[in-house]
């Protein structure tokens, strides 16, 4: 019997939650996504862009970045996570199809090739533009409460 597991789809805010040193809205719901993928419950992905875009924007916030942290924190994750680049054709259905911004205009179409069965991530305006595709979207507490049954 063949078996498929879960596939979804993370945002680079949900990177950003579990990377980032200080407390955001999501941070606690995102850490737990992250657990649940490493322990094999479902499968999580994530695009090299947003790493290097976590990258950026921790390296703006803080006074001190530790890039070396940073670093140890993602080797870890390539362990779990399903890390893909951005493909050349991903930008143009973006492009062609899409409405709003090229990023998430770009991830969504990423995601779609990927066979992602959900996009989780704490952007309203990107959940509101997509939902009629499809794709489920979840923000990472919704997530979490239909991971437990809730």
């Amino acid at each position: 019997m063949v078996t498929f597991k879960f596939r979804a789809f993370l945002d680079t805010n949900v990177l950003l939650d579990v990377l980032s040193t200080s407390e955001r809205p999501s941070s606690e719901a995102s850490e737990q996504i992250f657990e649940a993928i490493r322990s094999g419950i479902f499968e999580g992905f994530i695009t090299t862009q947003s790493i290097i875009d976590a990258a950026y924007i921790l390296s703006r916030q803080r006074s001190r970045f530790d890039r070396e942290a940073f670093g140890q924190c993602i080797l870890s994750m390539m362990n779990y996570l399903n890390i893909n680049a951005i493909h050349p054709f991903d930008i143009r259905d973006a492009v062609l199809h899409g409405k709003g911004d090229l990023e998430d205009d770009s991830l969504f179409a990423h995601a779609e090739a990927l066979g992602c069965d959900a996009i989780i991530t704490s952007d309203r305006k990107f959940r509101q533009q997509k939902e009629a595709s499809g794709m489920l979207f979840f923000t990472p507490e919704a997530f979490l409460a239909r991971l437990r049954g809730q």
